[in-house]
């Protein structure tokens, strides 16, 4: 793990920073529910009465650092359809972030697989906080779709868990015979979904 250097006493961000990084190795080393305060106060080098005065519990301690990817959410999926010509162009855009974000951002998946296999109140409101903020967004992208073809949310509520499924998977294996770990494998998955999308799209306001 990075240990970070610095002169003097350490700020409350600089804590923060701290507490953020320890979370993050314990989730890449042992998983989530191995996050408590104790362990996260031996790796940040944080008092435990520190901790426990900031977060309350082990839970708070989860809460605070599954909540950043919130705003990792919000930053790849809360694209403006209308300042794209058309609503192909538009979901070229946000497929392509979307898979290179959630490829990349190995903290998210390891929350992602968390709330899938731990049943528990703290994952059960964390993926509904998920949820709400994907509902926030969805109407953006349903006008984009023909609703007489087809209802907008069950494709993506489809097209979204194959994405996810294929991505958390990593390197484990090849998938139907497609490696999606390399770059090519990742277009393709985009190319693909973006083909399924074209079928149901609608024209886009801003280019009629």
């Amino acid at each position: 793990m990075y240990k970070r250097r610095y002169s003097g006493r350490r700020t409350a961000r600089q804590i923060e920073r701290d507490v953020m990084d320890a979370i993050a190795h314990i989730i890449e080393e042992k998983g989530v529910s191995s996050v408590t305060i104790k362990e996260v106060s031996k790796v940040s080098k944080t008092d435990v009465i520190v901790l426990e005065r900031r977060y309350k519990t082990d839970e708070g301690l989860v809460r605070a650092y599954t909540s950043q990817f919130d705003f990792f959410l919000n930053d790849h999926i809360g694209l403006d359809a209308e300042q794209y010509a058309t609503s192909e162009a538009f979901f070229t855009d946000l497929i392509t972030r979307f898979i290179d974000a959630i490829y990349k951002n190995k903290d998210m998946q390891s929350i992602m697989v968390w709330e899938m296999y731990e049943d528990s109140a703290l994952t059960r409101k964390s993926a509904r906080r998920r949820e709400d903020t994907l509902t926030e967004f969805l109407p953006g992208f349903t006008k984009l779709i023909d609703e007489k073809r087809i209802m907008p949310e069950a494709l993506f509520a489809v097209l979204t868990g194959g994405l996810y499924y294929i991505l958390l998977r990593g390197k484990r294996s090849t998938f139907c015979g497609i490696d999606f770990s390399t770059k090519a494998g990742r277009q393709l998955l985009a190319d693909t979904l973006l083909e399924i999308t074209r079928k149901f799209l609608i024209d886009h306001p801003a280019s009629e």
